[in-house]
């Protein structure tokens, strides 16, 4: 299941990089998907890289263009202050709505109950 859930992103990913990096004036080196126990994603911003959690296959569409916006803005701004989230709500107004819905839920369902 997990090579599907791997394959699905990767063909979500490259469409919205080409959309995005032109927005964001930045262009990733290159991109990783992984699975992430407590991470929706990062990024190595002196190598360019992006890693996203294998998990975002899970969610809807806008939370992974969300966690990718969010990577990419962190090539202009690395940390969480005031002009990082000028810079998303520049980009991205809604942005909020995808960070509130993934903080509210699980990484990953490693262990189900029954």
């Amino acid at each position: 299941m997990a090579d599907w859930y791997r394959g699905h992103l990767r063909q979500q990913v490259p469409a919205l990089l080409e959309k995005w990096q032109p927005v964001i004036g930045k262009e990733v080196s290159s991109w990783r998907i992984q699975k992430m126990k407590t991470k929706w994603g990062s990024c190595n911003i002196p190598e360019k890289r992006i890693l996203l959690n294998l998990e975002l296959a899970k969610k809807s569409p806008e939370c992974l263009e969300y966690i990718l916006v969010h990577e990419l803005v962190h090539l202009h701004e690395r940390h969480h202050n005031e002009r990082f989230r000028v810079l998303m709500d520049q980009y991205m107004p809604k942005w909020r709505s995808c960070r509130d819905l993934l903080k509210n839920e699980p990484l990953a369902y490693e262990h189900w109950i029954y």
